[in-house]
């Protein structure tokens, strides 16, 4: 499986100057089930693409909104503490969200405020939440995946700058050894 990566990798980005990084990288999309990254990758395409593929465009578009999702969610947690709706959520605001959450949950809640206010100072502010977005939004999805996946455009193997399944599926057999 090792070997599939590495070839696939080098299929994906051409070259093997970089070596280990992109090994890495490529590992992060494929994993150990390449039949789950050929199901993905079918799945972005179609979500993504258009009738003759996957553009670059196309997997930007994939991109920013997975990683708005990720901040959308991060966000809307903060926004429902914001009892007053000044922007800004305070210990009391906390105190009272905590009131009405689980008991697991209230531990949760205190890590998430804790974790986004920053200067310390009680109290978790727009920037602050904004911040936290940010960061949820990289967490969901990586630069390291992001350019992985801006790297999947080489598998074009007809030169018309967009990637079908059919060509995903190729890339695959070529690399790996045992076919």
């Amino acid at each position: 499986m090792r070997r599939l990566g590495m070839a696939l990798m080098l299929a994906v980005l051409g070259l093997a100057r970089t070596g280990l990084a992109q090994e890495v990288t490529l590992d992060l999309l494929v994993g150990k089930d390449p039949d789950r990254f050929l199901s993905r990758m079918t799945d972005l395409i179609a979500g993504f693409g258009g009738p003759q593929g996957l553009t670059a465009a196309g997997i930007e578009e994939h991109i920013v909104l997975e990683r708005a999702a990720a901040r959308a969610s991060e966000v809307r947690r903060f926004l429902a503490m914001d009892l007053d709706a000044d922007g800004t959520v305070d210990r009391a605001e906390l105190a009272v969200s905590q009131r009405a959450a689980s008991a697991s949950a209230r531990g949760r809640l205190e890590r998430l405020f804790i974790a986004a206010d920053a200067d310390g100072d009680g109290q978790v502010s727009p920037a602050e939440i904004a911040a936290k977005g940010r960061d949820a939004g990289l967490r969901a999805l990586g630069e390291d995946e992001a350019e992985a996946l801006r790297g999947l455009t080489a598998l074009d193997r007809d030169g018309n700058r967009a990637l079908t399944p059919d060509e995903v599926a190729a890339a695959l057999v070529l690399a790996d050894p045992a076919t």
